[in-house]
């Protein structure tokens, strides 16, 4: 599994019937009552689209794209317009709607909501450029006053407490941008138009914190691929489905294959098994590819080799050869054990390598981070189908998970990919763990590294 992040390009919080601009406001404020308010955004998804047009990153059937937003603590204060109650309450028990903006606009240079005297004469001031509820860029207004016009519903977001943070699927919309070439006007939140006319003494409402905070908690959308690598070549199981990958470099980078190959499996005299031959093949990430299969009925003594060949294989334009890789099917009990009850708990040594404690990283750095992980009765070093990291930041003593627990690619090695390009610089810590049977197994301590922006 691998993750993406993409970032917002614009923003601004928009207040019915009103010209303010409130863009460069470290939160919005989503709220209805005395007034009302709708969050106008636009994701920048160009690197995420350039990406999988170049072929690093494959959006497949169980790719997600999740819009992710930090609630935050709402003002008190009464807004520009508000002539009744004494400010504003979190709001309790509702939903919020996310919809297609339908028209492009500009964001603006405004930050209050409030009235402030910042004239020489005391005079209340507030900026009106666009984008603001009536215009959306300085010489022209949105076709319908408020952006929009309630026919393009991308989710819908129930909140219990009115606490929660934002984590909503929008995949079909981002899909749409970076596959199907969909304009990319933008996206906003607000409640359900059935509030525009709702009056209460106190506004209700909820706060996110928006492009501009000073924080951590920058909203973004986040991509999880399902890429996870688990090659079987060194553990295939007979009577069972099977991975296997085909790896294919220019130099030291992975290189994509003109189109993708089909497999023919081999058995231990090169004999084509019925049934296995002209597989399909998927593309798991940029020059990597998989075919999936079982080997049912046929001789797996953990002794013989069997062979999987590679065909109709094309680079840049130029036909080139089969490839014959080798693999031992093991037979379907390997790695059970039958009878006494085992007593001795098995002890790790644990190492890393391909980052170092407390590293700089220029941000756009591709590093990978290999795990090592020996028996302490056994000398040689071992491969596990159970090896995860997590990635999080400390904020003040909370620790803020960027990256929960997730599995290490599973090859001739346990290793990841750690893409620092859509990283915010800044300090950051990751630790590792592995699973047996019995117990979970941490190395000692926390990996220390900063993102920079240059040296």
């Amino acid at each position: 599994m691998s993750y993406f992040r993409s970032y917002f390009e614009k923003n601004n919080t928009v207040l019915k019937k009103s010209y303010v601009n409130t863009a460069k406001n470290p939160t919005t404020e989503i709220f209805y009552g005395s007034l009302y308010s709708k969050f106008i955004f636009k994701v920048d998804l160009t690197d995420l689209k350039d990406k999988v047009d170049n072929g690093d990153l494959v959006i497949g059937a169980q790719t997600k794209h999740y819009l992710k937003m930090t609630n935050t603590v709402i003002g008190d204060s009464k807004l520009i317009g508000q002539s009744t109650g004494s400010g504003r309450n979190r709001a309790t028990s509702f939903d919020l709607i996310v919809f297609e903006v339908p028209e492009f606009w500009d964001e603006g240079v405004g930050f209050d909501y409030e009235y402030t005297n910042n004239d020489m004469l005391g005079n209340k001031t507030y900026d009106t450029r666009a984008s603001n509820w009536f215009n959306r860029i300085s010489t022209s207004g949105w076709t319908t006053e408020g952006v929009y016009t309630g026919n393009t519903v991308v989710g819908t977001i129930h909140f219990d407490n009115g606490n929660e943070n934002i984590n909503l699927d929008i995949t079909n919309y981002v899909n749409g941008i970076v596959l199907s070439g969909n304009t990319n006007n933008g996206l906003g939140i607000s409640f359900d138009n059935s509030y525009l006319g709702l009056s209460t003494d106190n506004d209700q409402a909820v706060s996110f914190f928006s492009k501009y905070t000073q924080t951590f908690f920058e909203p973004f959308v986040e991509t999880v691929f399902d890429d996870r690598i688990d090659d079987d070549r060194q553990s295939f199981i007979g009577e069972r489905q099977n991975n296997l990958y085909l790896y294919v470099t220019k130099g030291t980078n992975y290189y994509d294959l003109d189109s993708n190959p089909t497999v023919d499996i081999l058995n231990s005299t090169s004999v084509p098994i019925s049934g296995l031959t002209g597989l399909t093949t998927t593309k798991i990430r940029k020059g990597i590819y998989k075919v999936t299969f079982g080997i049912t009925g046929q001789l797996c003594d953990g002794k013989r080799f069997f062979y999987d060949k590679w065909k109709n294989l094309l680079v840049d334009g130029v036909s080139i050869s089969d490839v014959v890789q080798k693999f031992i099917p093991k037979p379907f009990t390997y790695g059970y054990t039958f009878g006494s009850n085992p007593t001795d708990t098995q002890k790790f040594a644990m190492q890393f390598s391909g980052i170092k404690q407390n590293e700089k990283i220029i941000r756009g750095e591709l590093k990978k981070i290999v795990i090592n992980l020996r028996s302490i009765s056994q000398p040689k070093t071992d491969l596990y189908e159970d090896v995860y990291y997590r990635i999080f930041v400390k904020e003040g003593k909370t620790n803020v998970i960027v990256y929960d627990w997730t599995q290490f690619d599973l090859t001739n090695e346990n290793s990841f990919y750690l893409d620092t390009s859509y990283m915010i610089p800044r300090e950051y810590f990751m630790e590792f763990k592995t699973k047996t049977h019995t117990e979970e197994i941490f190395y000692d301590e926390y990996v220390k590294f900063e993102i920079i922006s240059e040296k």
